[in-house]
């Protein structure tokens, strides 16, 4: 009977209580984002006093009833209660949420000791961005005066969180930035198994050589949304998907043996639904791909080129095939499954299979809107001058298809 699958919870690994905890921001798509509502808060109660420097934080995630406030606060100075809610994403009923939050807080009074409950209560709504419907809900309250709608967003250049007209330094590494994949060694092995024996396991069954790299990688993987990291008791097998159930989304597999070391992405695959020139229905359908380096390559660099990639429905390709990867490109080149796509194609011959030598350019278009948008006509001379072959092109191809499906 295969060992039971063991989450382990990856967020703060090596942290500690919660005061102690780090957020996730990512670099993913170009531009910069916290993974979830979670990590928003988090990132504005370690830093709060910075950012709102008028405001006391009395509570993060207060309970009242069956309603729970973000935050908490009141003014230094008059002491007037002030309910912020924060949104990791455009949210359009997030007015009557506040509003809702501000007839329950009239009623019960917490901390009333505390909190000046004859000025009126000021509600914050914090977001990327609003929906018109809540400019709209905004002017028909009766308490407009008393909602204030700020937006943040983050300026990659400057590695800085930004909200309304304040800006603040990010102190933290950011997954996804080359300058900041170096910066977090591998922790000791023998911390790693006092507290997470498997994912201990796991890296000790990794070659020095290779360690490093997937350390790397794997922070990468986990700075997405809605990831986990599922590691078996035996170190073997770990997989970055949504959760260890049938069915559940996925993003990365490895898998080890005694004699190799296979690495998977779910990466988008041609479909029957795909032609030459057009797509019906969507476009961005997800395969389990094996990442086939030269044995030259360190595996798990994003600088290492692929030599081939491989569609798996199982451990991986055998240790046989592996002992002559040339040969069997051959025949395997030849054969193509149900969605059309080659068993076996060239790293840098992927690009050209999913986009049919350059004139389907459907999944492109919903993965990279930026790229193609700018060079509808020669959209694909762009991807000729990024390295297609890299196994950072397809990390970065993988997330994106992630962020697309969450």
């Amino acid at each position: 009977m295969p060992p039971r699958k063991k989450s382990i919870t990856p967020k703060y690994f090596g942290q500690g209580g919660v005061s102690d905890k780090i957020p996730r921001i990512a670099y993913t798509a170009n531009a910069l984002r916290f993974q979830s509502e979670e990590d928003l808060e988090i990132y504005i109660e370690n830093h709060f006093d910075e950012l709102f420097p008028d405001l006391e934080l009395l509570q993060r995630q207060f309970r009242l009833k069956t309603n729970r406030y973000d935050l908490l606060c009141r003014h230094k100075h008059t002491h007037q209660a002030v309910i912020l809610e924060l949104k990791n994403e455009e949210d359009r009923s997030i007015i009557w949420q506040l509003v809702r939050y501000r007839k329950l807080i009239i009623t019960e009074r917490p901390f009333s000791d505390q909190i000046n409950y004859s000025l009126p209560i000021e509600l914050i709504a914090i977001a990327p961005s609003f929906h018109e419907d809540s400019l709209v809900d905004q002017e028909a309250c009766k308490f407009e005066e008393n909602i204030k709608l700020l937006k943040f967003n983050f300026l990659v250049e400057t590695k800085t969180f930004q909200i309304e007209k304040r800006n603040h330094v990010i102190p933290y590494s950011i997954a996804g930035l080359s300058n900041e994949l170096v910066c977090d060694s591998v922790p000791k092995w023998s911390v790693m198994r006092e507290t997470v024996p498997n994912l201990a396991a796991l890296t000790y069954n990794i070659s020095d050589k290779n360690r490093e790299g997937f350390w790397n990688l794997r922070k990468l993987f986990l700075a997405q949304p809605k990831v986990k990291e599922i590691v078996n008791s035996l170190g073997t097998r770990a997989f970055y998907a949504t959760s260890d159930r049938k069915g559940s989304k996925n993003l990365a597999e490895i898998c080890i043996s005694d004699k190799q070391i296979s690495f998977f992405l779910y990466l988008p695959s041609k479909h029957t639904s795909m032609s030459f020139n057009y797509t019906t229905g969507n476009p961005v359908k997800l395969k389990r791909f094996e990442i086939i380096f030269s044995e030259l390559e360190d595996l798990f660099k994003l600088e290492s080129v692929v030599q081939y990639v491989a569609l798996s429905s199982t451990r991986g390709i055998s240790s046989k095939e592996r002992e002559n990867l040339s040969a069997n490109f051959e025949k395997n080149s030849l054969i193509h499954g149900r969605d059309c796509m080659p068993k076996w194609c060239t790293g840098k011959g992927y690009f050209a299979q999913l986009s049919f030598a350059y004139n389907n350019q459907s999944v492109f278009e919903e993965l990279y809107p930026e790229l193609v948008s700018k060079n509808p006509q020669g959209w694909w001379e762009e991807f000729q001058k990024q390295e297609t072959d890299k196994l950072g092109w397809f990390v970065d191809l993988a997330i994106r298809a992630w962020r697309y499906r969450i």
